[in-house]
């Protein structure tokens, strides 16, 4: 994904990641307790995914 110009974008989806990541973190216990364990790693893939563009997008803003 590419990195807007516009700083006010890049923190907006920024913290829309965040959120999307903590989401993806509670999906994620929610398979654990229900002993889905191949749900529980492909929601952790995405989560990673989200999480480092997250960090991409908040570092490039400063």
């Amino acid at each position: 994904m590419s990195i807007p110009e516009d700083p006010t974008e890049r923190r907006i989806r920024g913290e829309l990641l965040h959120r999307a990541v903590a989401l993806g973190e509670e999906l994620i216990r929610l398979s654990d307790d229900l002993d889905l364990a191949v749900a529980g790693l492909h929601i952790c893939q995405g989560v990673e995914m989200m999480r480092e563009e997250a960090e991409r997008l908040t570092d490039s803003s400063r």
